[in-house]
Parts: C-alpha cells; sequence; structure tokens
C-alpha cells in the first residue's frame, strides 16, 4: 500500500524515543474538508543515517537543477540558504508550536510504519518528494519546498541529539578560506 499525500502539510515532528531507540517522525495533513490526518514512522539510527545522507544529496541536487551556474559553490549555497531558513522559521516561531494531536484519522494505521529506505524525487524549482517505504513496501509519499526542507533537517539534527547514537548529522563542508588552493 502506497498512501501519496496530496493534501496540505500541516505539521511535522520528529521526537527521540528511549524505549524504542529510535525517533518517531509524525506528519499531519489536511484534507480539503479541513479533516487532519497523520502518518507516524519510527526512523532507526541506520535508517536515520540513509535518510541524512539522502537529505544532503537531494540539497546538492537541488541547487544544481535550480542554479546549475551555480552548483560548483553548492556546499557553500546549501550552508547559508540553512541559516538563512531556520532562522527563519525560529523567528517566525514555527518550531514552538506545540504538535496538533487532534488528528481523527491514520490511513496507515495508528502503529508507526518501520521506515526500511526513503526514495528523492526532484524536478528544478519544485519542492523535493520522499517516498518512506517499509520492508513490505509499504509506505508514504510527501514533498517538502526548499525551506521546509531544511528545517526538517535541522529538526532531524536537534531529534539525533539525545539519542546517544554517536551519529552527527552535518551539512556539506563549505571550503574554507585556508583550504582553498589558488593557482
Amino acid at each position: 500500500m502506497r498512501v501519496d499525500l496530496a493534501m496540505e502539510l500541516h505539521q511535522i515532528q520528529v521526537g527521540y524515543h528511549a524505549e524504542e531507540d529510535r525517533l518517531l517522525l509524525r506528519t499531519s495533513f489536511k484534507t480539503p474538508e479541513g479533516e487532519l490526518q497523520e502518518i507516524r514512522a519510527w526512523l532507526t539510527r541506520r535508517m536515520l543515517s540513509l535518510l541524512w545522507g539522502g537529505l544532503i544529496g537531494a540539497l546538492e541536487t537541488q541547487v544544481a537543477l535550480d542554479s546549475p551556474d551555480a552548483a560548483h559553490a553548492s556546499a557553500d549555497m546549501i550552508v547559508m540558504a540553512h541559516e538563512t531558513f531556520v532562522e527563519a522559521m525560529k523567528e517566525s516561531g514555527g518550531f514552538g508550536q506545540p504538535y496538533d494531536a487532534g488528528s481523527t484519522t491514520f490511513p496507515l494505521g495508528e502503529a508507526p510504519l518501520l521506515t526500511a529506505t526513503v526514495h528523492f524525487s526532484q524536478a528544478a524549482h519544485e519542492p523535493v518528494r520522499m517516498h518512506f517505504v517499509n520492508a513490505q513496501e509499504s509506505g508514504f509519499e510527501f514533498s517538502l519546498p526548499l525551506h521546509l526542507l531544511h528545517s526538517f533537517c535541522s529538526m532531524l539534527q536537534d531529534a539525533v541529539k539525545p539519542a546517544d547514537w554517536n551519529l552527527e548529522l552535518k551539512l556539506p563542508a563549505a571550503l574554507s578560506a585556508a583550504g582553498r588552493v589558488m593557482n
């Protein structure tokens, strides 16, 4: 079963659950009728590592798609965009909103999906699509515009801190002035 969420994204929450030793990803969506639907997914350490690599690749690919002439500076552009978008989200209070747990329907059930892999789809000047899939090939897909993709990355970075997984989620390294070679 695959659920394609062609609805309006309402909220995302990511938190560490020590008793499961996993991150719980909660996404809620508004139907055209205004009803909230929630999809839940577990992210293991292994899955988070795969997801993070995919997210960094998606950010780099998006720079190349949206600004092909600037692809050589993708790391710098990603870091600058990340700082700008995350700061804007903080200033707007987007990270401070409590998660609305009033969802009435769960298209994939109330039990979280144990995610085995994630697939990315991208096009120039379009939101990044992520398809989360479990071992039985069941899953869900949703899109995040670039500003929300950066916010999602920041949420993952914060959520992994209490996990003690010895996993640091870093953005691409921008070349420092000292590390650049001039001929």
